[in-house]
């Protein structure tokens, strides 16, 4: 009997864990797939680095070539950077050939779909 319940303990807490990581594998596809059909529109491309840089609060490096679906053909290129400066918050991309650079130049982060992140936002509280 105590080892049926281990048992059923261990199944649950395995049922748990995959629930979990499946909620946050949605959670992560909606996030790319806003940033790809409306957060990307909110995003400003320059190669005029004396604007950005300095005044501007750096993000993160875009590398075209290191996406790990392949590397982005230039026809993409604008669109790629913008998506994923938008994924990670940043308003941005200084562009240096098919390399970019995400800074955020506005208010501050902005959200997959677009919108300005709420700096009083919290996640919500499981009971």
């Amino acid at each position: 009997m105590q080892m049926n319940r281990r048992g059923i303990a261990s199944g649950l807490a395995v049922a748990i864990v995959i629930f979990t990581g499946c909620a946050q594998t949605q959670a992560a596809q909606k996030a790319r797939d806003d940033a790809k059909t409306k957060g990307k529109y909110k995003v400003r491309l320059t190669t005029n680095a004396e604007s950005v840089v300095g005044a501007c609060k750096y993000v993160t490096l875009i590398q075209a070539d290191q996406d790990p679906i392949g590397p982005v053909s230039e026809p993409n290129l604008a669109d790629y950077f913008r998506t994923e400066a938008v994924y990670k918050g940043a308003d941005t991309v200084l562009v240096r050939g098919r390399v970019g650079e995400a800074y955020i130049c506005g208010p501050g982060p902005l959200n997959p779909d677009g919108t300005l992140k709420n700096q009083y936002d919290s996640p919500p509280q499981h009971p």
